[in-house]
Formats: structure tokens, C-alpha cells, sequence
């Protein structure tokens, strides 16, 4: 359905026309008529008509001074001009304006008023398919430069991307908050890997659309996902209080719309401190991250980041004296002491605000030493043991690691009639002696005569048995301790080769950079960059598969 406006000084015309054709039942109804140009341009702003029928000569504003004020308005429509004979010059510069044809009053007939109207008519949808195209098209370039933003601002925030300089150099891109102060608020859904695929996306463009709602602009805001089940909000400082908020009021609006809307609980970190621009944001969103790792141990909806702050090792007991603790009731099968003394052991991590990967490392140690530690003691299933250590490291919940816990010591089996050959016997101990002594003085300078002289063997003997039982020589399983407390060292951020050198026992770091990459197949400054890619291209080829 077309509208049309006819336009004459003529009312016999107007009548004529009206009676010519069923407009209705063409898809060509009449919405109004005017008598002049100043008329019409008064009902097209009102009436909208799609397609203008009009008179060339005419009192006040004429037909071409309508066509031109028409055209000064970007009008969108068709125009068929209506004349007489003899006006052939007008009907050329009618057309030459952007008519689309013209008819002769005083000859005109259905068939060819119905084929006007017909051409007009395609024209329309031709012109309406085309501005739906452009539509589209600018839409899909809005959404792709919405996506390479996106993605840039996640990799420099959470992948150590260098710098935003490419998206600078982009005209389409736009970074809304360089130079302004801004507030950052890290928002964390707790979705099931089941769930993500399915219902990620439209929730956290739901939510992106809630904050956006209530700032009431584009241009105060950044919004993208950081990570699988989270996203990252940055706020102008001046915006969020021209709409009345604090952080942690804001905090508190959008936590009660999701858990409203989409009947989930989020957890939201935030931080009191303003930042200003990306460079101290992103600094402000790894405090945020390592925040929200307090939820490990507590429950918790709101986390302010200044309040918390965790510490990266176990500080306050050694593995092998934990490990030689469970031992003893372990022999006397008294399962209940051992829970309560891991979770005695886990509470007082949350109070002394350990990092929970820290206490799932400390634990994965002690698994790995008990079974070397006496021979009466033997894993039941090795790769079932090795499944219980990686769900240890994955557990995202204090009470689901007591339980992954306690699950791989029970799957250990204690041996009261195995026999005890006084080699066997030693052996056995005094490898798990030296395992633990390097693992406590891997960072000094330890030779061979100091572990010999610890555990009472000559070297040729320790070297031999440690071979026998190992698989490797002890200088090589020194070695492979230093390199990998040395990969943990850099992916906790260290980034000087000397001083990482030094932390683990190597005085010359040219000597310490030979070493890494012979284990590792990468260079120290280039090995974080590496697994973080590494982890990327396997993400990509499980979400492909």
C-alpha cells in the first residue's frame, strides 16, 4: 500500500481523478488533496503520502517550486506531474528535478493512470529494498567494528595485548573513555559449561542493554565480555553520577535487574578507586580478578576489590611435613582425622587469605609426594589418580576440593604384607627425602655431596638408585624443578630473566635462558605469550569441535 496526495487549483481535476480508479483495492489509497504547493508541503509533513500527484500551474507556490522545496527536504516519495499543452519546457525541468513521468490532463485514461501509479509503485520498492540493504549493510559493519573493538579491548585487557594503537588508527572505532576518569565494575555469571553456549551471548547482551538503558548513552560506556561467563563495564565517572549513582549503588540497580530479568545471582566486583583510561583500568580489572577468587572460600554477591587481597604461596606449612601428617593417620585408617585435617588446613588458608590456586598446588603436591614416600603405599589407578589431581586443580569451590581430595586418598591402597628388603625399603624413603630436599633448596646453589650427605649415600650410589627409580638423572630433575617453579614464576607476572634466575637457584641468566628453552622450546620473556596462545587455539578447536 502506496499513499497518494493529489495537488491542483482545479477541483473538477481533483474530482476526476478521484472517481478515475478504486484507488483502494489498486493498494493506492488517497490520503488527502491540496490546492497549492503551500497546501501540499503542509500535508506531507503531516500525512507522509508515498507518492504526490500534482499540478504544474498553480496560485501561491507552484508545482516546480514544490518539487524543488520537496527535494530541499530530502522527500523520499514519487512525483507525477499533472499539465497542459504547451507546457513542455515546465514538464522538462519537472523531470529534469526528478519526476517520475507526466501525464496530460485533458487526455488522461485509466490504463494510463494505473500505469503510472504501477511505475511509481515499483520504484518505491525497489528504492526501499535498496535502503534496506544499505540498512543492512551499515548495521553488519556497526556490529564487525563492534566485534574487532570488542575483542582488541579483551585482549589487552586480559591477554597483555601491548597497546590500543591499531584501534586508534581506525576511524570506524571509537574509545570512548581515554582521557576520562571511570569506574570499573566486572560482572560474573555463574552459568554451567552446558548453559554457555546456549544462553551466554543473549544474556550479556541483555545486560549490556540494561546498563546502557540506565546511563542513557554510548558515549560514557565500554561493555565487553572478558572472559567465558564474564563481562567488563567501564563507566565515565561524570556519567554515572549525572545519573544519580554511586558505584556501589549502581552495583546494587544492576544486580537486582539480573536476578529480576534473568533469574540469575551474579557476583560483581568493583572498585571505590577511579581510573583513568585503559592503562589503570586494566590494572583495576586484575584486582577485580584476583578479588573475586575470595568466592573460593565464601559466598558473596558484591565484592568491593580495595578490600580484598590474597597471597600467592602457603606461607604457614610445608608440603612434605603436611604430606608425613596425613601418613600417620593414614596407617591407622582414621579417614576422619584426615578430613578434619584438611579442612582445619583449609580454613586456615581463607583466614590467612591464601590464592586458591595456591592451596589446589599445595594439595597436588602432597598427592604427588605420598605415594612415593613409603613403599607400602600404592596408587590403586594411575590414570584415575592423575584425573582426581587435574579436578583438584579445577575445583572452584572449597568444599568440592576436600571432597576431590579426599576421593584421590582414597584411592590409595596401604600394603601390610608387602615385602620389606632393606634395600626396597630405603630406597623408596630416602628418593622421597631427596625429592623434598630439593624441593625445599631448589632456589640455592645444592650439589650433588649436599643431597648425598643429607639422605647418607655416596654420590655414585644416590646418583644410580635415583635413576633406577626416577627415570631420570638427579641433575635433570633439578633442573626440570627450577625450570618449571621458573615458568610459574612468569606466569604470575615476573618479567626480569635475572632476578627469575635468581629465584630459582641459577646465577647466570644466559645460562638460565639456554636451560628454559631446551625444556620448554621457548624463550623466558616469549613463554607467556606463548601457553596464553596456546590456550587460545585450543579454546577455538573445542568450541569448533
Amino acid at each position: 500500500m502506496f499513499k497518494v496526495l493529489l495537488v491542483d487549483d482545479e477541483p473538477i481535476v481533483k474530482i476526476a481523478l478521484r472517481t478515475m480508479i478504486d484507488w483502494d483495492s489498486l493498494g493506492f489509497p488517497i490520503c488527502g488533496t491540496a490546492s497549492d504547493g503551500n497546501e501540499a508541503l503542509a500535508l506531507v509533513n503531516e500525512l507522509h503520502p508515498d507518492i504526490i500527484i500534482t499540478d504544474l500551474k498553480m496560485p501561491n507556490v507552484n508545482g516546480l517550486q514544490l518539487i524543488r522545496e520537496l527535494n530541499d527536504q530530502g522527500y523520499k516519495g514519487k512525483i507525477i506531474v499533472a499539465s497542459n499543452f504547451g507546457e513542455y519546457e515546465l514538464v522538462r525541468e519537472a523531470l529534469l528535478l526528478g519526476a517520475v513521468d507526466y501525464m496530460l490532463k485533458i487526455s488522461i485514461q485509466t490504463d494510463v493512470l494505473i500505469e503510472q501509479l504501477q511505475k511509481a509503485s515499483k520504484l518505491l520498492q525497489e528504492q526501499q529494498l535498496s535502503l534496506q540493504e544499505q540498512v543492512t549493510r551499515e548495521q553488519e559493519m556497526r556490529s564487525n567494528l563492534k566485534s574487532v573493538k570488542n575483542t582488541m579491548l579483551k585482549d589487552y585487557f586480559t591477554n597483555g595485548y601491548p597497546d590500543l594503537e591499531p584501534l586508534l588508527q581506525n576511524k570506524g572505532i571509537q574509545l570512548h573513555l581515554s582521557n576520562k576518569a571511570c569506574c570499573l565494575f566486572y560482572i560474573r555469571l555463574d552459568i554451567s559449561a552446558s548453559q554457555i553456549e546456549r544462553n551466554l551471548t543473549i544474556s550479556m547482551s541483555f545486560i549490556e542493554n540494561m546498563i546502557l538503558d540506565l546511563m542513557e548513552s554510548e558515549q560514557d560506556v565500554e561493555i565487553f565480555q572478558a572472559e567465558a561467563n564474564a563481562i567488563l563495564v567501564l563507566i565515565a565517572e561524570e556519567r554515572l553520577h549525572q545519573c544519580r549513582f554511586e558505584p556501589l549503588s549502581f552495583v546494587h540497580r544492576i544486580q537486582k535487574l539480573i536476578e529480576m530479568y534473568m533469574t540469575m545471582e551474579p557476583v560483581i566486583v568493583y572498585s571505590s578507586a577511579i581510573t583513568g583510561g585503559y592503562p589503570e583500568a586494566r590494572q583495576t580489572y586484575q584486582a577485580c580478578k584476583d578479588a573475586i577468587e575470595i568466592t573460593f572460600f565464601e559466598e558473596h554477591s558484591v565484592i568491593s576489590a580495595n578490600d580484598i587481597e590474597l597471597k600467592q604461596d602457603v606461607d604457614f606449612v610445608n608440603y612434605v611435613d603436611f604430606s608425613n601428617s596425613i601418613l600417620h593417620y593414614f596407617f591407622k585408617d582414621d579417614r576422619e582425622s584426615i578430613l578434619l585435617m584438611l579442612r582445619t588446613f583449609v580454613e586456615q588458608s581463607h583466614q590467612r587469605r591464601i590464592r586458591p590456586y595456591a592451596l589446589k598446588t599445595f594439595i597436588n603436591k602432597c598427592l604427588d609426594y605420598l605415594p612415593l614416600s613409603d613403599n607400602k603405599i600404592s596408587v590403586m589407578n594411575a590414570e584415575q589418580y592423575e584425573e582426581l589431581k587435574n579436578n583438584v586443580r579445577n575445583c572452584r569451590n572449597s568444599e568440592t576440593l576436600l571432597a576431590t581430595a579426599m576421593e584421590a586418598l582414597d584411592s590409595l591402597s596401604f600394603w601390610t604384607d608387602v615385602p620389606r628388603s632393606h634395600h626396597s625399603t630405603v630406597t623408596r624413603q630416602e628418593i622421597a627425602d631427596v625429592i623434598s630436599y630439593i624441593g625445599l633448596h631448589y632456589q640455592d646453589k645444592i650439589t650433588l655431596e649436599m643431597i648425598a650427605e643429607h639422605v647418607r649415600f655416596s654420590e655414585n650410589y644416590l646418583c644410580r638408585v635415583f635413576r633406577d627409580q626416577m627415570g631420570m638423572s638427579l641433575i635433570q630433575y633439578i633442573n626440570n624443578v627450577r625450570m618449571n617453579k621458573a615458568a610459574e614464576l612468569i606466569m604470575r607476572g615476573h618479567t626480569y630473566i635475572k632476578e627469575i634466575a635468581a629465584l630459582v637457584g641459577i646465577g647466570d641468566q644466559f645460562y638460565f635462558s639456554r636451560m628454559f628453552k631446551r625444556q620448554f622450546g621457548v624463550s623466558p620473556s616469549d613463554y607467556k605469550s606463548h601457553v596464553m596462545q596456546a590456550g587460545q587455539q585450543k579454546k577455538q578447536t573445542y568450541q569448533s569441535s
